[in-house]
């Protein structure tokens, strides 16, 4: 075997071990979240999933709208293994932290005072007493994120995810228990409060016991400082941007409909959003590292690596969306009660949306060949597409118009994702291929699911 083949079967071989360990960690944490999510909604009212829905929005935010990508540029980075370069990236990363804390204070004391100013409807999440209390408990959350260990970015670059995988799974197995000892015995919202401060500090703990390599201290290098925040201002930009696209939906909707609808829209969403978990994970993880060290060191093969991820993306994520699509409300009916079951055909309308965001393995290319702009301009195509969908759908259609208008946007930015492939010779019938077949597969698993569904648990579809 010569050089110019050894890299590239050597690569193979690092992102096949990588996605397994992904898959398996995929599957073991939502087998638990999912076990989870059904025991507490027999312990709290949909009204608590809602609130906690808003709530992580909120969070998250406020995280994304100081993204910096830090853990993207050591990834990225051909210094991705200098001390200086991690001290100085795990310095800011823990300065941030510390920063979201206190907003996220600031963030439950304005709740309270316009809920007090009755500039928030009592009937909505955002008019909830609760509301401001649990943000404000949140900046715990915060806290530890931001003394999270380096060197999971450094795991993430050399794809070693095993220990990665492990983590991910100790960390929401004990936020369970934590999350259903609290609901059995207080039946409260401060469950999912519980749950996920228990794993923050679990994930923050591990990684600095487990994960070996450089020990992080507190300090700044100043040229590590102007390499890491060198594109930061479009990192920054598209993660605000992304926000908006990717939660505007919960957040326009908490603010328009009942807190009970607004709980199945969440429980929904919840279900379809594993999906959003394994891609996300596959992409970040796997196919980002993977895409930036061939673009690195042999950028003619980047057109290929592209179009072999866009198989294994449609081949799983496009595939299980599908089966989501006809599968969706007999599985509504199977896992919970009576109150939920409004929540099926949303489940539908949103894994029709799932399958919008197939071209995230085209996104991993913007930051990977240097272009993060690009980034940007897909979030920013997608908000307007999500504004516009909800506005005019709500307008004619009422609610279910404006679901349809979210699962809608997430196709509008296909056509950038389209010239961009075209530009690096990456748009062929070859690496589109995968789509329909995954889709007709999937949809016919689903019907076959509820048909069997219905025919062993009668019971369940009797209502």
């Amino acid at each position: 075997m010569t050089a110019a083949t050894a890299a590239p079967v050597a690569l193979r071989h690092r992102v096949a071990k990588a996605g397994s360990w992904v898959l398996i960690g995929h599957f073991a944490t939502q087998s638990v979240r999912l076990v989870t999510n059904v025991v507490l909604a027999r312990l709290l009212s949909p009204d608590a999933f809602g609130l906690m829905s808003v709530v992580y929005i909120l969070v998250i935010g406020m995280a994304l709208f100081s993204d910096l990508g830090i853990n993207r540029s050591v990834v990225q980075s051909r210094r991705g293994s200098d001390p200086d370069l991690l001290d100085t990236a795990w310095t800011i990363q823990v300065i941030r932290g510390l920063g979201l804390g206190a907003v996220s204070v600031i963030a439950g004391i304005v709740i309270a005072l316009a809920a007090h100013w009755g500039l928030s409807s009592a009937k909505t999440v955002y008019g909830d007493p609760r509301l401001p209390w649990i943000v404000a408990a949140f900046a715990l959350v915060a806290i530890l994120a931001g003394f999270e260990s380096i060197r999971i970015g450094v795991a993430k670059r050399d794809m070693q995810m095993r220990l990665l995988t492990k983590i991910d799974i100790v960390s929401p197995l004990v936020a369970a228990v934590a999350m259903i000892a609290v609901a059995w015995f207080f039946h409260s919202i401060w469950a999912l409060v519980a749950g996920a401060i228990v794993a923050g500090a679990v994930r923050c703990g591990m990684g600095h016991l487990v994960l070996p390599g450089h020990r992080e201290k507190l300090r700044m290098v100043p040229d590590a400082v102007t390499e890491l925040l060198g594109s930061g201002k479009w990192i920054l930009m598209s993660s605000m941007l992304g926000f908006a696209a990717i939660n505007g939906d919960r957040l326009i909707l908490g603010g328009m409909i009942d807190k009970h609808s607004f709980g199945l829209y969440s429980v929904a969403f919840m279900l379809v959003n594993t999906l959003q978990v394994v891609a996300n994970t596959l992409c970040t993880s796997v196919a980002y590292p993977a895409i930036a060290e061939v673009h690195r060191e042999r950028p003619h093969d980047l057109a290929t690596t592209l179009q072999k991820f866009q198989w294994l993306y449609d081949g799983l994520v496009v595939l299980l969306a599908a089966i989501l699509m006809t599968a969706g409300p007999a599985i509504i009916h199977v896992l919970y009660d009576t109150r939920y079951q409004g929540a099926g055909w949303i489940m539908t309308v949103l894994a029709i949306g799932a399958v919008g965001m197939r071209y995230q393995m085209v996104e991993q290319c913007y930051q990977a060949t240097g272009e993060p702009k690009y980034i940007a301009f897909a979030n920013l195509i997608r908000l307007i597409a999500l504004g516009l969908g909800m506005v005019v759908g709500n307008h004619f259609f009422g609610t279910p118009g404006a679901v349809w208008g979210i699962a809608l946007s997430q196709y509008g930015s296909w056509p950038l994702a389209w010239w961009f492939k075209a530009k690096h010779h990456a748009f062929t019938w070859r690496s589109e291929m995968m789509l329909a077949p995954a889709l007709l597969a999937g949809a016919f698993i689903g019907w076959l699911i509820s048909v069997a569904l219905a025919w062993l648990l009668p019971a369940h579809f009797l209502h």
